[in-house]
């Protein structure tokens, strides 16, 4: 499987190398970050740009005029830090669902790597205040204040509020302000100058950072219906042809090749790879396509994750300072539509991936088509599992609703109709974040229907993966249903928490990447 140790020690932000499996590091295991010399000294010059454009009395956007609309007002010299801090207050909204501390520590990683990117024009005691706060674990109370996806400011203003002394904060197992949560943790609040206000909210770290742990759980995900597939593959006495290596060089997409691979790896050992052991010349489509389709996600997460690694390492800031010209321009890199795309495409291609697992799981309980009695029952005229295929149908009616496209979705027109174009990335987000907890049920539906269908046929020899996976079901499974129900939830919770990946991964070991040339080893016996 894909499943590979995250590395240890430290995160160094650079503004320019920061990956997904860092901000899960960071946010899921409390890794320490540290920021390079290199980084730092690049964020002292860009600050000294705006130091000097500042005193020649130049304009400069959220510095010394208003923000949106009020950008035509003139803010005094002498109130540009007041300004600043009021900036940050007037923008927290105080409503909405709070934000889980991983997602705070994902949020504030991501902004503290975009700022080490030196295009903001802050000084090096904010990237400093970033990186304290995180490693003291003082995690700011962030609301879903409702951002359209133009920097997500109401929740970026909350962890603002606290690295200035104010707001709320966890801190130690407890809530309190955030002048005492930083007291606590021997750190100090920091006192804005000119444009620091801007750059503390002017951020989409909603999107980037819990986008980032999304696409993290959605590779998983993947990984997990690759194991349902295979076994269903053997549960339903399917023909193997569909996973030979030609198939995938001979149309060479890169995630149907790796989704190929995958499947003979874990059925490698499998009964199916005998001589005449297929049940059919030619399987339905659900498990036919199987590669092709879990390869189409690939290959849309694999999108997703290079636009979302090019954005968490990007100057996505306005205005942006620029240090070959020692100037400062006004731009719309704050615009993250094609986060809000990569993730709605994301969404269709789960949606399918969660369509086949439905169909296989129909065509288990349906005697017609899997050769065992209707719903998997241990005696005629028994439910046995079939119940359990209006569960399946619900699931992927949800996915579907799920996986609509927001992206265009924005009818604003905000700030006197300055502000009249959004992405809607965060709420892409949370929907897809959504579809990976209905898609986790489905693949517990299929383990749970699969290794039902494997005993009755009587538990023939499975793959080297595929036969971990069964074990782990049997557990949460009943030899007969009509006595005792399956814990489909313990199953689901297994999947959610990594156990059943790592327990396959250490039964056949870590694949290694499958090239774009569609080249794949061979199945094993």
């Amino acid at each position: 499987m894909a499943l590979l140790p995250l590395k240890s020690g430290p995160v160094t932000l650079t503004g320019d190398d920061l990956s997904i499996e860092d901000v899960v590091r960071v946010a899921r295991r409390g890794a320490r970050v540290e920021v390079s010399a290199a980084a730092l000294e690049r964020v002292r010059r860009a600050r000294d740009v705006v130091d000097r454009v500042l005193e020649r009395g130049d304009l400069v956007y959220g510095a010394n005029t208003g923000v949106g609309s009020l950008s035509r007002y003139r803010v005094p010299l002498e109130n540009l830090e007041q300004f600043s801090a009021k900036l940050v207050s007037r923008h927290t909204t105080h409503q909405g669902a709070e934000v889980p501390p991983e997602v705070v520590r994902a949020m504030m990683v991501t902004r503290a790597n975009g700022m080490a990117k030196g295009g903001v024009g802050v000084r090096t005691e904010l990237v400093r205040a970033f990186v304290a706060a995180l490693n003291a674990g003082v995690h700011p109370v962030v609301r879903l204040g409702g951002s359209v996806g133009q920097a997500d400011l109401a929740e970026m203003a909350e962890i603002g509020q606290v690295l200035i002394g104010r707001g709320e904060a966890d801190y130690g197992g407890r809530r309190m302000p955030g002048a005492e949560a930083l007291a606590a943790a021997g750190l100090e609040p920091v006192r804005l100058k000119a444009k620091e206000g801007l750059a503390l909210i002017s951020a989409n770290g909603v999107t980037m950072g819990h986008g980032s742990l999304v696409l993290a759980d959605v590779a998983g995900l993947l990984d997990a219906f690759d194991v349902t597939a295979a076994l269903s593959l053997e549960a339903f006495g399917g023909n193997l042809s569909t996973v030979h290596p030609e198939a995938a060089r001979m149309r060479p997409h890169p995630g149907q090749a790796r989704a190929a691979d995958r499947l003979r790896e874990l059925l490698s050992g499998s009964y199916l790879w005998r001589p005449g052991a297929a049940r059919n010349l030619q399987d339905p489509l659900s498990f036919r396509c199987v590669p092709q389709t879990h390869g189409a996600c690939y290959d849309a997460h694999a999108y997703a994750r290079g636009t979302m690694e090019v954005e968490i390492n990007a100057a996505s800031d306005n205005p942006l300072v620029l240090l070959d010209d020692q100037s400062i321009i006004s731009v719309g890199n704050f615009d993250v539509v094609a986060l809000a795309v990569a993730f709605d495409l994301l969404r269709v291609a789960v949606a399918q991936v969660v369509h086949l697992a439905n169909e296989r799981i129909q065509k288990h309980l349906w005697s017609q088509f899997s050769g065992l009695p209707t719903g998997l029952a241990a005696r005629d005229g028994d439910e046995g599992l079939r119940p359990l295929g209006y569960n399946s149908a619900s699931l992927a009616a949800e996915a579907r609703v799920l996986a609509n496209p927001v992206s265009l979705e924005y009818r604003g027109q905000i700030a006197e109709g300055i502000e009249d174009h959004a992405s809607m990335a965060p709420l892409g987000v949370r929907k897809t974040e959504e579809l990976v907890g209905v898609a986790r049920r489905m693949a517990a539906l299929e383990l749970t229907v699969a290794t039902r269908a494997v005993d009755l046929r009587g538990r023939p020899r499975l793959g080297a993966g595929t036969g971990v996976a069964c074990g782990i079901a049997r557990g949460f499974a009943a030899a007969d249903p009509e006595e005792q129900w399956p814990d489909v939830d313990g199953l689901a919770a297994v999947i959610a928490g990594g156990e059943l990946l790592e327990k396959v991964a250490a039964e056949i070991g870590p694949l290694e990447p499958v090239s774009t040339s569609g080249e794949a080893v061979g199945p094993g016996e």
